[in-house]
C-alpha cells in the first residue's frame, strides 16, 4: 500500500524545515542528561522533503534491549488533525513511512496515545524492502491544534511493544515536550 500525502493548510509556513528557527536545537534535546535521556542523537538519514530535515535519535542495545531508531519531525500546519490524529488514516497521511519504504501495509489497527500536549495514533506497519524481508515500522503521529510531530520507529528485528513504550517515554520526556512546545509556540 502506497500513502497518499494528505492536502496541507494555505497559511503552512516553513516552520518545520529547521529546528533552529525556534529558538530550540536539536543539541539542545541532545545534552539532556543521558540517564534520563538516553536518546544521543544522530545524523538526519533521509533526503528533504517538503517537510525539511527532522531529527534522528538511537537508543543503544544495551539500553533499550536492542538497537532502537526513533527519526522525529514537526509538521506545523498540518490542519487536518484540528483536534488530533484521530484515525488509523491520518497517522498515514501525517506519518513519515515514505522516507523509510513506499511500499506499506499495516500489522494491527491502531491506538490512541498521548504525550504531554499532543494526543494522537499509534501503529504497527511493515514496510517492504528489496531481498530482504519487511522492516516493521511504528508510526506515532501526535498533534495539538493544527501542528503535528510525527514520530517514526525502527528497531531490529522487530518492533515490539516494549519498543512502543520507550518511544512514548522519550516523547513524554521534558526535553521533547519543551522542544514540542517551541515548535508550536505555545505553551
Amino acid at each position: 500500500m502506497t500513502a497518499a500525502r494528505t492536502m496541507v493548510c494555505p497559511g503552512f509556513v516553513a516552520l518545520a524545515l529547521t529546528l533552529s528557527a525556534t529558538g530550540v536545537s536539536a543539541q539542545d534535546l541532545a545534552k539532556a542528561d543521558t540517564q534520563a535521556f538516553p536518546w544521543p542523537e544522530e545524523k538526519w538519514p533521509f533526503p528533504i522533503d517538503q517537510w525539511g530535515t527532522g531529527q534522528a535519535f538511537d537508543c543503544a542495545a544495551e539500553r533499550c534491549g536492542r538497537e532502537v531508531h526513533l527519526y522525529l519531525r514537526a509538521k506545523i500546519g498540518f490542519c487536518r488533525c484540528a483536534t488530533g490524529v484521530s484515525d488509523d488514516d491520518e497517522i498515514e497521511r501525517v506519518g513519515d513511512l515514505e522516507l523509510i519504504g513506499a511500499d506499506y501495509k499495516p500489522l494491527a489497527s491502531g491506538h490512541q496515545v498521548s504525550a504531554g500536549i499532543m494526543t494522537g495514533r499509534v501503529r504497527l506497519y511493515a514496510v517492504a524492502r528489496p531481498l530482504q524481508s519487511a522492516q516493521p515500522v511504528l508510526t506515532i503521529a501526535l498533534a495539538n491544534k493544527c501542528d503535528a510531530v510525527v514520530a517514526t520507529v525502527t528497531a531490529e528485528p522487530q518492533t515490539p511493544s516494549d519498543v512502543e513504550a520507550q518511544a512514548l517515554d522519550f516523547l513524554r520526556s521534558a526535553a521533547v515536550q519543551h522542544w514540542v512546545e517551541a515548535q508550536a509556540g505555545s505553551p
